[in-house]
């Protein structure tokens, strides 16, 4: 593997043009969902590639021009597998636990039978089990490749990812001997079998592929996350541009009075330029392949991050400054580069003068009713509207009161006001009545959540939890074949169409 972390290429330092992200949609709508979530009768106990291509056809005919997607960033391919797509092993490639196996070319050769039926006996349970579904699709996977002829276009694949698709290969291989914890291998890693290296390659090939044909039948909004694991590949591949004993997390405010630790490392900002903006510009172009949308997981991230200590709590940290107007630039040459519109997700304690360089920018604001006190009609224009985002509660958890965390009932005050519903209102009910507010608002682009559109009470995330909650592991009540067909994503889709949010994410 090397001593050292790869050296990426030369470049001059970035001129700093004011040019704006390429255009937003004039007035569009979509799903927020999380994949994984996302099932159907055939999905191997995980919603996934196949899954999103379904329900992206579906949504297409129903009027809805756009998904947004959890982040889909690859996990070590290690046991216990990684849930959080928040915390992955890198945000350059991707998740193959989104693999269909029946979908690979070749795959007809094989019986998958056995692994398959196992696999389809997980969605009996609603908790989504990582390690069975990744045990499972490893084994159908690999059988494929003892078996199958290589694919047309890998070669090109492989040869346009470069050395980073090579070293991320060979990381995974080395992972599968000694663990992911790479600060503790040997300097000698022994012999790495290179058909093992071309097997994690063949992986991303057919990710990239399956989600190239999900996005042929809508647009994709992606998300890329602040951060990722510390002990993952980009950790490793960027490990000279760290800053030592940080982690990144955000102070306390209304929602996490304690703060939040979100045990990421953090990138030094004096750095960042000695590795030529490599490892942002990375992450955004990888996030950009294969969609019309880009959102940036807490954007203020460009300004400046929340900074902890090791061995101190959130409360204890501090925010350090980053050169934002590298970095924006950067983004907005990205954005263009891609033809992919920018969504920025500044909420949390924003200074104004961050919003107004993201709207300079042309960067989308993101708008929420649990954080808004006006009306969606005085919400800027600039903007994406939703309810609430994955580690906000939902309609039905707020409407119903049973949020487990009761401080944030008195958010029902917002939704009694937006509706005048009286209390025995059935939570759909609630849901689209909101909603049919932000379709008339103002903003750009509204997402409509699943978990709202389904009536769904719990949150996929609760910051602040582990163990003691089911984070990114539930899937949704029912399959896609019942979504479908179920009243509550009809009504929303209706909505939309009523307000006249457009059926495709054109730009403005």
């Amino acid at each position: 593997m090397g001593a050292a972390a790869e050296r990426p290429p030369r470049r001059r330092r970035p001129k700093l043009p004011d040019d704006p992200c390429w255009p937003a949609p004039r007035r569009a709508w979509g799903w927020a969902i999380q994949l994984y979530a996302l099932r159907s009768q055939d999905s191997w106990g995980i919603g996934d590639l196949a899954d999103l291509c379904r329900f992206a056809r579906w949504s297409r005919k129903a009027g809805a021009s756009c998904i947004l997607l959890n982040p889909l960033g690859a996990q070590t391919p290690t046991l216990p597998y990684q849930a959080s797509p928040y915390y992955a092993s890198t945000r350059r490639f991707r998740n193959v636990i989104y693999l269909r196996p029946e979908e690979i070319e070749g795959a007809e050769r094989v019986d998958l039978s056995a692994e398959r039926d196992a696999a389809r006996g997980l969605n009996q349970q609603r908790l989504i089990g990582y390690d069975e579904v990744f045990k499972l699709k490893s084994e159908a996977l690999e059988k494929i490749f003892r078996i199958a002829p290589q694919p047309k276009g890998l070669s090109a694949f492989v040869a346009r990812q470069g050395t980073a698709l090579r070293d991320f290969a060979t990381f995974n291989a080395v992972c599968e001997v000694h663990g992911p914890a790479w600060r503790g291998w040997p300097e000698d890693v022994g012999h790495l079998s290179p058909e093992r290296i071309a097997f994690h390659q063949w992986l991303q090939f057919h990710v990239d592929q399956q989600l190239a044909r999900a996005s042929r039948e809508i647009g994709l909004i992606t998300d890329v996350p602040v951060g990722f694991a510390s002990d993952g590949f980009d950790a490793w591949r960027w490990r000279d541009y760290l800053a030592p004993g940080m982690r990144v997390g955000a102070p306390p405010d209304e929602f996490f009075r304690d703060g939040q630790d979100w045990g990421i490392p953090a990138f030094n900002p004096w750095k960042l330029g000695q590795a030529h903006w490599a490892p942002f510009i990375d992450a955004i172009r990888s996030a950009s392949g294969h969609a019309v949308g880009v959102r940036l997981d807490h954007v203020m991230g460009l300004f400046r991050l929340f900074w902890i200590p090791d061995g101190k709590t959130a409360a204890q940290g501090a925010y350090v400054k980053y050169p934002a107007q590298v970095l924006l630039s950067l983004l907005a040459g990205e954005s263009r580069r891609a033809h992919a519109f920018i969504i920025g997700e500044d909420l949390g304690l924003v200074e104004p003068a961050v919003r107004k360089n993201l709207r300079k920018r042309g960067s989308l604001s993101y708008r929420l009713v649990w954080f808004e006190g006006s009306d969606p009609d005085q919400w800027p224009r600039d903007a994406v509207a939703a309810v609430g985002t994955h580690d906000l509660p939902t309609v039905a958890g707020i409407w119903t009161r049973s949020e487990p965390e009761h401080r944030l009932h008195h958010l029902r005050e917002k939704l009694v006001s937006m509706t005048q519903m009286p209390d025995e209102t059935p939570p759909i009910d609630v849901a689209v009545a909101v909603y049919e507010r932000l379709a008339r608002g103002r903003p750009r682009v509204v997402l409509v959540s699943m978990e709202d559109a389904l009536g769904v009470h719990e949150r996929p995330n609760v910051p602040g939890t582990t163990s003691e909650m089911p984070n990114w592991r539930l899937a949704l009540p029912i399959p896609i074949e019942e979504i479908e067909k179920i009243e509550g994503p009809q009504r929303m889709a209706e909505a939309m169409r009523t307000a006249g949010r457009a059926g495709r994410a054109q730009g403005a």
